[in-house]
């Protein structure tokens, strides 16, 4: 075929999915990440399955780019991304009044940890970060009060099936709703991210 390309062709262009971040190096390989083991490992896979499910983790995205992008957003609009710190998981970036900020997520003791709260899952954090500031706004480090209010979505139109899912979450509840005459598929769908957000 003149002037086309074979599906060889093709094939050698498609675009490999690159692999997790936090997969299990050998041993010989370099990580800046220390190891996770056992129940620690577990959460954090589960994570970042909710993480990417959330719509509002923008993974490896720099400071000044998740400034740029909150600067024109609503006071309490946040996002999700990893740390630049060595050290650190995830960072939370916040418009608060003065504009956006940047705080660090602890990891430690199989637990996430935000102003004093802690969580076994990243998402229940949030979840308490946007219920309490609603009350009693946090001081960061750098003394700028900050409140949690929408998350920054990747996708601002989210899909119906997860709208349903955060309307049947945010009236009953995950222990409500199974209470509720649902197939089998739908709650195991709900189940899967039982989350407000």
């Amino acid at each position: 075929m003149v002037g086309g390309s074979t599906q060889l062709d093709a094939l050698a262009n498609v675009r490999r999915p690159e692999p997790p971040r936090f997969q299990h190096c050998p041993p010989d390989q370099p990580t800046h990440f220390r190891t996770f083991r056992n129940k620690e490992r577990e959460i954090v896979d589960r994570t970042l399955r909710f993480l990417d499910e959330s719509g509002f983790y923008w993974g490896p995205l720099p400071v000044d780019e998740a400034h740029a992008m909150l600067i024109a957003e609503p006071v309490g609009t946040f996002l999700v991304r990893d740390s630049t710190q060595a050290n650190h998981l995830f960072s939370l970036s916040v418009r608060a009044e003065k504009g956006p900020v940047s705080m660090r997520i602890l990891f430690d003791k199989e637990h996430f940890w935000f102003n004093n709260a802690r969580f076994d899952c990243i998402l229940k954090l949030l979840e308490h970060c946007v219920e309490s500031t609603q009350m009693k706004p946090f001081v960061s480090n750098c003394e700028v009060s900050v409140v949690f209010s929408k998350p920054l979505r990747k996708n601002s139109i989210p899909k119906l099936q997860q709208l349903c899912r955060k309307n049947i979450i945010c009236h009953f509840g995950i222990e409500g709703m199974r209470k509720l005459p649902l197939v089998p598929t739908l709650r195991k769908y709900i189940e899967e991210f039982p989350f407000k957000m």
